[in-house]
């Protein structure tokens, strides 16, 4: 049961970033990858902890399109971040702990002794965020990161630290781990993470963190009948600095565009959503039945609590949230074009917001 369950929770086999063959994971020279299968009945933990609410992990690859973030260069900087200048410790794959901005660029001096030229277009490592939420005790997200990267990332070179508000009042106040991680192993492989990985990731994260005692859940959207997708952090930060990028403007005057002529935004995949709605559901009152039958009554009931939730989720898009919002603010208001300026100017501002 765990395997079915384990199977569908992932919609593959566990691939470990590097692509399969023949139905066991390799690199792209035939070697078998080194990368531990996640613990049966993974699926089921992490199902039952989004039923109970618990808090989701977090595993992201911050965006960064500076060309001061390729080659050794980036490498640097990127360094110098996490360290805060040398004000953070950090942490290598052997265990040796680094203090000082001294001691950082010397590490970072034998990363390029290892061949690493200093301008490149390509990224020369890979930047891993792994967050809790506030609350969360750091050095459980520090322990549960150092496990999960020897795990992960055996055979290349890394370096992690942490980042939380009880070391310097100005840090976020959830505790998150900086994981730089160089992209070529000892045989030249490259990693090529993709959406599916970066998944794997969160569960085997999870994991983690549940050894160290941190209640968590590692689940897609779909599997809590979320239907719309977070803030990019990118836009979010270019939002927060009062710049709307070329996608947001599209967006704000396609509403503008809605709002003026009375006529509410479409869901544009709800057949889609719908159906994959309902896939999760009968997959749910499955494991509940069988869980019932094998005496897990419990479980079975905490299953089904986690069908009902889902069952109760909108298909509200982002748009159509904005839409009714501001309908709701101005309900005696008609098209756009009747209103006066300075209402007008206000209701764009709302958008754009």
């Amino acid at each position: 049961m765990h395997r079915k369950i384990d199977d569908w929770f992932l919609g593959y086999k566990t691939r470990a970033v590097k692509a399969k063959k023949d139905g066991g994971l390799y690199f792209g020279n035939g070697r078998r990858s080194s990368a531990k299968p996640l613990k049966p009945g993974s699926g089921l933990a992490n199902l039952r902890a989004a039923a109970l609410k618990h808090p989701e992990v977090m595993v992201k690859i911050p965006k960064r399109l500076s060309s001061n973030s390729k080659g050794m260069r980036g490498v640097r900087n990127h360094l110098d971040y996490v360290s805060r200048n040398g004000e953070v410790p950090l942490e290598t794959q052997s265990g040796e702990k680094l203090h000082g901005k001294r001691a950082v660029r010397g590490f970072a001096d034998d990363w390029r002794k290892l061949g690493i030229p200093e301008e490149s277009k390509h990224k020369e490592a890979l930047n891993i965020v792994l967050s809790m939420p506030e609350g969360t005790p750091p050095e459980a997200v520090l322990n549960a990161a150092r496990s999960f990267a020897a795990e992960q990332f055996a055979g290349h070179h890394y370096v992690f630290g942490l980042h939380h508000d009880s070391r310097d009042p100005d840090e976020p106040k959830h505790p998150h781990v900086h994981l730089c991680v160089l992209m070529r192993d000892g045989f030249g492989q490259r990693l090529n993470p993709r959406k599916a990985d970066l998944f794997e990731w969160r569960v085997r994260f999870a994991e983690k963190l549940r050894e160290e005692g941190v209640l968590c859940a590692a689940t897609k959207r779909i599997h809590r009948g979320k239907t719309q997708k977070p803030e990019n952090s990118l836009l979010r930060a270019m939002r927060r600095r009062g710049v709307l990028s070329n996608a947001a403007r599209q967006q704000a005057a396609e509403l503008m565009e809605a709002l003026k002529n009375s006529d509410r935004p479409k869901h544009p995949f709800l057949k889609e959503t719908l159906r994959t709605r309902g896939i999760v559901l009968e997959q749910y009152g499955q494991i509940a039945k069988e869980l019932y039958k094998m005496g897990h009554k419990t479980e079975a009931r905490i299953i089904g609590k986690l069908a009902k939730d889902v069952a109760g989720q909108d298909f509200t898009t982002k748009a159509q949230n904005q839409y009714d919002n501001i309908r709701a603010r101005r309900p005696a208001i008609g098209p756009l074009q009747q209103q006066p300026a300075a209402e007008k100017a206000k209701q764009d501002k709302d958008i754009q917001r």
